[in-house]
């Protein structure tokens, strides 16, 4: 069975093409970073509604801590979440999204958002480079949720301080278990 896009033709309007499958869709975005992980811990001691998840990479050796909104987002140690790190949701590359109206789905239509579970946006406020230890930590704030994602080097080359970010995550289901596409920067 073939997973549609928004139940709408991928192609031009009425150019009697096949539905775009939600791979194919994948394939044709720019991803900064992509990696498949397990929820190691969820600590939500602190906040009523927001938590923080520790995942280790289910393929690369990346790890990442991550601020969620466990109300809306719901996760538990064990599950598993597929990453995708980009600069921009925009079906059209070339079109910046500046402002929160630029997002709403009437005017934007059709976006990788669709594809994903949980969006946020936000700025890398900070980057370290060790390259003797051939490691690279990437500090970004998703209006105060914070990420701290940790990996080679190279993988993490794409980001720069100041860069505005959204981060997608969708839960994979054991019998869904594909993993990213790609290695990142590969």
């Amino acid at each position: 069975a073939r997973a549609t896009v928004s139940g709408r033709r991928a192609g031009p309007a009425g150019g009697g093409q096949a539905m775009a499958t939600i791979e194919e869709i994948l394939t044709q975005h720019h991803f900064m970073f992509e990696d498949s992980f397990k929820v190691k811990t969820l600590d939500d001691s602190r906040f009523e509604r927001a938590g923080r998840i520790d995942c280790e990479s289910e393929t690369f050796g990346n790890d990442i801590e991550l601020d969620i909104n466990h109300m809306i987002f719901p996760v538990s140690p064990g599950d598993l979440l597929h990453v995708a790190i980009t600069d921009n949701v925009s079906p059209d590359r070339a079109r910046k999204l500046s402002t929160a109206y630029d997002h709403d789905k009437r005017l934007l239509g059709q976006s990788i958002m669709d594809h994903f579970d949980y969006v946020m946006y936000g700025k890398v406020y900070k980057k370290d480079d060790d390259k003797k230890n051939k490691l690279a930590v990437v500090h970004a704030s998703f209006g105060g949720l914070l990420m701290k994602l940790r990996s080679d080097p190279t993988q993490l080359a794409e980001f720069h301080v100041a860069e505005a970010i959204y981060i997608l995550v969708r839960k994979v289901h054991r019998d869904d278990a594909r993993g990213p596409r790609r290695a990142a920067g590969a």
